[in-house]
């Protein structure tokens, strides 16, 4: 007597054995989020999603590193989007962090020179005093914006100038990468869509004018000019190809170190022992970086399988599956982090993924690093003391990168210091 083997699992089998859908875009709060993230890491570390159109996510460290690490080893990462669509408008995709291979490392040896220590080391005191004149614009009051009064415009202005683009146009920019990014945050798939086309259609308008009139006007010391002069493959970059170099370097120079400010801001505030903590010794300020860079993390990648089948977690996904996951879920894995959603300064130094993690490792880390640097010394100089405001509540939101706006200080009023302040 025989016995017939049981049939293969398919991959719908698969996809409902692991069922648990997710929202990228959900109106929580981060923490609301990592608890949520948290209790799937206990019962469903890798799950599937059916929202949108599908992709499977992952919650642990491990399993995260190990996609990280495998880019063009049996993933890659276009699109970087957990609906396998074009969230942010690229004209092909996003330069360099949809590009994998030998096109990827073209384009990193082309950015990484204007990113490097040394070359960021260089705008030390230029961006100590960029941050004494914005602090000098609202220390008198007593109370300040903290968004729009320092966390966009520090890292944002300094990002402009290694591009090479017009400061005036600042928060026209931000105003795009945070439509591009979050979406219409509160709002519906359809409202979210619209704005999207909105601010894609400006962009692009903006762009193509701003590329013209630089190949026009000559070489200038900056990524716009060494972009446009750049030959990868042989071939200089079409207007299609600079718009999604700088698309990318938009949206990831102006979020992601204000995001880290202003998360770090509120939880500060709420802790001032913290802070006091922070500047406890002259050593004290960097590891407690490194700490809120782990709690942070806003960045939230997607990979996308390209060989015919690779092992995630210990499940085989076929080639066309997209894989999701939060880099703030690999930072607060208990396995690697105890008490995961404290920040502890002091704790056993393991690295973080804040950055992310192989050849995709973000290229701007020296200068994030560097601006939370100054940023916190200066305003701790300045700003002994804070709180929130009271009659103001922090928004955050999830989306392409997490964050949190709305993010009003009080404190005692202190003395301008630069000249021409206000």
């Amino acid at each position: 007597m025989t016995t017939s083997a049981a049939p293969a699992e398919t991959l719908d089998d698969l996809r409902a054995r692991h069922r648990r859908d997710y929202d990228p875009y959900a109106a929580w709060s981060i923490q609301e989020h990592m608890d949520e993230i948290a209790e799937r890491r206990d019962v469903l570390p890798i799950s599937y999603s059916a929202r949108g159109n599908g992709c499977w996510v992952l919650t642990r460290y491990d399993d995260i590193s190990s996609v990280l690490r495998r880019n063009n080893r049996g993933f890659v990462s276009f699109p970087n989007e957990p609906d396998g669509i074009n969230a942010m408008g690229s004209e092909i995709q996003q330069i360099p962090i949809e590009t994998d291979g030998a096109l990827h490392k073209q384009f990193r040896q082309l950015l990484d020179p204007y990113f490097s220590p040394k070359r960021v080391e260089a705008l030390t005191d230029q961006l100590t005093g960029w941050a004494n004149r914005l602090i000098d614009d609202w220390v008198e009051d007593g109370e300040c914006d903290f968004v729009d009064g320092f966390a966009l415009p520090f890292p944002g202005a300094t990002v402009l100038t290694i591009m090479g683009w017009p400061a005036e146009d600042l928060h026209r920019m931000n105003h795009w990468a945070s439509t591009l990014m979050h979406g219409v945050v509160g709002g519906t798939a359809e409202e979210t869509a619209a704005a999207r086309a909105v601010a894609h259609g400006e962009l692009r308008d903006y762009w193509f004018a701003m590329i013209a009139e630089r190949r026009a006007s000559g070489h200038l010391d900056d990524v716009t000019s060494a972009a446009i002069e750049a030959e990868i493959d042989g071939e200089r970059l079409t207007d299609t190809q600079l718009f999604d170099l700088f698309l990318l370097m938009m949206a990831a120079g102006l979020d992601t170190v204000q995001s880290v400010l202003c998360q770090s801001m509120v939880y500060l505030a709420a802790h001032p022992e913290k802070w006091d903590a922070m500047f406890a010794t002259p050593e004290s300020l960097e590891p407690a970086i490194e700490e809120l860079l782990r709690w942070c993390a806003p960045a939230v990648p997607t990979r996308n399988v390209v060989h015919e089948e690779v092992e995630v977690a210990g499940l085989v996904l076929p080639k066309g599956e997209r894989v999701h996951f939060p880099l703030a879920a690999a930072n607060r894995d208990p396995a690697y982090y105890p008490d995961p959603d404290e920040v502890i300064f002091d704790r056993a130094a393991k690295p973080h993924l804040a950055f992310g993690l192989g050849t995709h490792r973000c290229v701007g880390l020296h200068l994030a690093r560097l601006e939370l640097k100054i940023a916190f010394t200066q305003l701790r100089r300045r700003l002994p003391s804070f709180a929130l405001h009271p009659d103001y509540t922090p928004r955050e939101h999830l989306g392409l990168a997490w964050g949190v706006d709305n993010v009003r200080l009080t404190f005692v009023p202190g003395a301008r210091e630069t000249e021409g302040s206000r």
